[in-house]
């Protein structure tokens, strides 16, 4: 099975208030509207913002974080030149080892 990932990046900034500006184009696709309230999570050097309308569950934001921690590690070992290839099973044993 070979799936893909669909991803945009845009680039922002923090304005001297905290702010952050989603681009308009993201915006729009996401139909998000002035106000809309998020959920922040930082793990590590990362930042996950959840729409509050988007979450279901406790256990969809942990996946989330468990699927951001499996994202740092390869970047990791892609920057060490070690990455590695890994079937189904045995990425299924390493996520139930966390």
């Amino acid at each position: 099975m070979n799936s893909q990932i669909k991803m945009e990046i845009e680039i922002s900034k923090l304005g001297e208030r905290g702010q952050i500006v989603i681009p308009q184009e993201i915006r729009q696709k996401l139909k998000m509207k002035k106000g809309e309230r998020f959920l922040v999570i930082n793990e590590k050097e990362d930042i996950i913002f959840r729409p509050l309308k988007k979450i279901r569950s406790l256990e969809g934001i942990q996946e989330d974080i468990i699927d951001m921690q499996i994202a740092n590690k390869r970047w990791k070992e892609i920057e060490k030149g070690k990455y590695k290839e890994s079937n189904k099973e045995d990425f299924l044993k390493e996520i139930e080892s966390w």
